[in-house]
């Protein structure tokens, strides 16, 4: 059996996730503009706050194939259900939290040295296969499916997102390589 490493707070990271010196691991709420202090047994609730998002995707996936709906009725289910996840881990969790007072996000760094610092120059190598398979895949895919109306539009923007995506990683890696991260 595989030795199991414990999170803690400062094992964090996130978007709205900041490790401050004084006051330890804070999540920023981008509502209420105010840190919330996270503490070593609150990890595994944020971990379960942090997995609904791709939960959700997957629901709202999922009912596309077992109900026969359209992707704008999934795109709706999905947000919808993410809606209510985020509400109830905002009420029951985070608004629960002690508030760090007086504290004040620090500014981040770009998008590209995010991707570049925290991903190895194998995953944003597969990160820019799929990126780019996804890209050119969805809009052959959706004109040989004959897609029409919102099925289509929602193909395209997916597929402009991803290749949006496939340039930010493609660049990460070049500063990744040029800057040795």
């Amino acid at each position: 059996m595989p030795n199991r490493r414990i999170l803690k707070a400062s094992d964090l990271s996130g978007i709205f996730i900041f490790q401050d010196a004084k006051r330890g691991t804070i999540f920023y709420d981008i509502f209420t503009r105010k840190g919330y202090i996270l503490t070593s047994s609150d990890v595994r609730t944020y971990t379960i706050y942090t997995a609904m998002f791709p939960l959700c995707i997957v629901i709202a996936l999922f009912s596309v194939s077992l109900f026969k709906i359209n992707y704008f009725s999934a795109f709706l289910i999905f947000v919808a259900l993410y809606l209510l996840a985020s509400a109830y881990f905002r009420f029951t969790f985070f608004y629960k939290l002690p508030v760090a007072e007086r504290w004040k996000p620090a500014k981040r760094e770009s998008v590209f040295m995010y991707f570049a610092r925290g991903f190895s120059k194998q995953r944003l190598l597969v990160l820019i296969v799929l990126l780019l398979a996804l890209t050119i895949l969805m809009p052959i895919y959706a004109n040989m499916e004959h897609y029409e109306g919102v099925n289509l539009y929602a193909t395209y923007i997916v597929a402009i997102v991803t290749g949006i995506m496939f340039i930010i990683v493609t660049i990460s890696l070049f500063l990744k390589q040029k800057y040795n991260y």
